[in-house]
Order: C-alpha cells, then structure tokens, then sequence
C-alpha cells in the first residue's frame, strides 16, 4: 500500500504542442506563445488503501493528472510524493505503480498466461546472499520460471481467469481482454494502481459486471486504487472518494454521498447524479420565516425556513436575490398545488416513471422522477411539490453553494 501527495500540481503545455487541450490560456510573460494551463493548484493526500476516482468531462485534466503520477508527463510545478518519497524525477519504472488503459495493450500472439508473465520475465529482483566467505551482498536477478508461475496463478485465481489463461486475445471477449490487463498489472504487485477509463470500450452490462469485479479487488488486496473515468455513475459505485474537475480545476473533492447531497457548486449539481438536477432560476427575498421563491414565470412559493438548510445571512436580509435553486428529479411530486407545469414528455421505464416537465412561457424541460407508474400524458396540467429539505441554491455569479451541511 502507499499514499500520494499532490502539492500544488501544475501542468502546462506549449499550444503549438497540445492543440487538442481547449481549456483556457495562460499567457507567458517571458514569451509571446500562448500556454495551455491543463492542471491548475492540483492538492490533495490519498491514504493507502483509498480508492479515488478523478471524474470529469473531456479535457478536464483527469488523465493528465493520472499521468503525471505514472511518470508519463512531466509536472510543470508542484511537487508529487509517494510514500513520503519526492517523485518528480523519478523514472515511471522506478514509481513502483501499474497502469491499465482503456486499450488492453496485449501482445496478440500471445496467450493470457504469456502476457501476463511477460513483464515479471523482464523484472529483476532485489536478494541477499552470503558469498564463498561469508559476508553478506545485495545482487539482482531474475525471477525463476517457479516464480513467475507462482504469481501468474496466484492471480489468476484472484480474478478468476484460470479458463483463459492459454487463450489468445482474439478468442475472447472485451471484458475477459480487460481481465488479463488487470492480471498483468496485479502480478507487479505495486504500490498504486493507476486505471485510465479501463472499462470504455465494454458494453453496458459489462461495464457493470467489471465495476463491481474491480471493487471486490480492490477489496481483496487493499492497494492504493485512482481509477479515471468520463462516468459518474462508475465514479459514484467505485470511489471512496471522488475528486471532480472542469478544465483542469478540482471542483470538489468528497465521497460519493456529500458530492450527491452537498455539491459546492452548479457545475457538481449538475455533473453528479442522473438524470442531473433540475435548475431553476428565481428571485429569492426572506418573509418571516419563509423564503419566497418567484419564478422566471411569475409564480411563487413559500418554502420554511425551517426545513431548509441555513442559507448564508447575506441572501436573507429582506431584499430580493437573483440565484440559481436545484432540486434532483426524485425529490419532487405532483400534488394538488404548487408549481404549475405542463407535462411534455413521459417515460415508462417499468418500475418507474420519468415526466418531462415545462413551465408556461419557458423553454426549458424539468424532469420528475416517480417511483411507480403514473397516470400522466402530454399536455396535462400539472402541480409540482417540492421536497425543501433536499433544494440547493446557488449563487447567480460565482455559482457557489450559499446554502451549509445539515448540522453546520
């Protein structure tokens, strides 16, 4: 096991030299070239043991990170430790890490067993002898042909892949592919696993079979796990914690129950969760102990104050605020008044029901999530109540939560 350091990661690019990264540029003072500032203040400590999923959408600096912990990329500042070690310099074989990609990158004439003995054939190991006289030496060597087919099984039986161990890539599937690559990497043996979206090339049902294979993994062997993935859904299943950037910020880092109940901004609320939140936008102003809610629309509702969580004292001082109001799909009911909509699109999906949702003189659809079928059609006139225990508010410039924890 081992734990990570990021202090203060930058990683910086020449724009004539990563044109594909779109996020935003940084001007060089010394120079009249554009820069790509693709990881901007990177910080953060990892336990051993943890399983962190870096999570965000294309270009967002996840897998520039992941490879700047590798040894892939050079960092451009910052400073990066594993166990207590500087790393900056560090050659990636010396890292003591495995990489999976998202690409199994076996050797196809090989079997399974082949591909995965092939990096412990190349290894050398660290040993202590006694020499002809006695004393004690430090010498390298190979590992046996009884070694390497000791750690290959031990493997194979922890994935559970003996059956394919004399098959080659082509006679299997791309599930059993990503398998061998774990294999590959498990018999290492490493400090760290580094997954870069290792699951995007499978189907949806075997996306789902090898999120939980890689858990139980995890699970098993109890080694420090970052695993990079585009897939909220993977990341909120898979991480202990979860670290969500937008061109190559961290938004928030937090386990997966805070992000969902108290993201820090618009763009978590709306990253985190499917189907995303609903966003409203309306005119907050305190009466007494209610907060009035006006809509784009002109209607309005009372929330308690009570059943909601505080708001920061700023916004409640008697005068009208411009904010952003979330609420999740499944946090709202139809009633018998409330918000007035009209129904747009609905969705039988068995067990549950997801209504698209319009507000008159708006363009936007609001989704409400029912746990049951519903009695619904499009065109039907409709009264929305809100769960205020679960509503988010954000700030209409910064886009920041003004609202505390439950407790804070």
């Amino acid at each position: 096991m081992s734990s990570i350091s990021l202090r203060h990661i930058y990683k910086v690019y020449p724009k004539k030299e990563k044109q594909k990264f779109k996020l935003f540029r940084k001007k060089n003072e010394n120079s009249n070239d554009e820069e790509v500032l693709a990881v901007d203040d990177f910080n953060m400590e990892i336990e051993d043991g943890e399983f962190v999923v870096f999570v965000g959408p294309s270009g967002c600096g996840k897998s520039t990170t992941l490879r700047m912990i590798a040894g892939l990329e050079t960092i451009s500042g910052g400073e990066l430790y594993i166990d207590g070690k500087l790393m900056n310099n560090v050659e990636p074989m010396h890292r003591d890490i495995a990489m999976v990609f998202q690409n199994y990158a076996l050797y196809p004439h090989m079997t399974a067993y082949d591909n995965i003995a092939f990096g412990l054939k190349m290894r050398k190991i660290e040993e202590e002898v006694t020499d002809e006289n006695g004393n004690k030496k430090i010498i390298f060597r190979h590992l046996t042909k009884e070694e390497i087919d000791s750690k290959v099984k031990e493997a194979s039986a922890l994935l559970g892949i003996d059956e394919l161990l004399y098959r080659k890539p082509s006679q299997m599937s791309g599930g059993q592919r990503q398998r061998i690559a774990l294999g590959r990497a498990l018999v290492r043996k490493p400090k760290v696993f580094l997954l870069d979206e290792p699951l995007s090339n499978l189907d949806a049902k075997l996306r789902t079979t090898m999120r939980s294979e890689i858990v139980k993994l995890h699970q098993k062997i109890k080694t420090t796990f970052i695993y990079v993935t585009h897939d909220q859904v993977e990341a909120m299943t898979m991480g202990t914690r979860i670290v969500v950037m937008k061109k190559g910020v961290v938004q928030q880092i937090d386990t997966p129950t805070n992000l969902f109940d108290y993201p820090n901004n618009l763009f978590v609320a709306s990253f985190i969760g499917t189907p995303q939140m609903n966003i409203f936008n309306v005119n907050i102003k305190k009466n007494n102990n209610n907060l009035l809610v006006k809509f784009v629309n002109g209607q309005e509702l009372s929330f308690d104050l009570n059943n909601l969580r505080k708001i920061e004292d700023s916004y409640l001082d008697g005068n009208e605020h411009n904010i952003f109001l979330g609420i999740r799909g499944e946090h709202l009911k139809f009633a018998n008044s409330g918000l007035k909509v009209k129904a747009n699109i609905v969705e039988v999906l068995g067990s549950s029901t997801h209504v698209f949702v319009k507000l008159e003189k708006e363009n936007n659809d609001y989704i409400v999530c029912v746990n049951d079928r519903v009695d619904v059609v499009p065109h039907d006139e409709l009264f929305l109540e809100f769960d205020e225990k679960k509503v988010h508010m954000f700030d209409k410039q910064s886009t920041l939560s003004i609202m505390k924890r439950w407790g804070e």
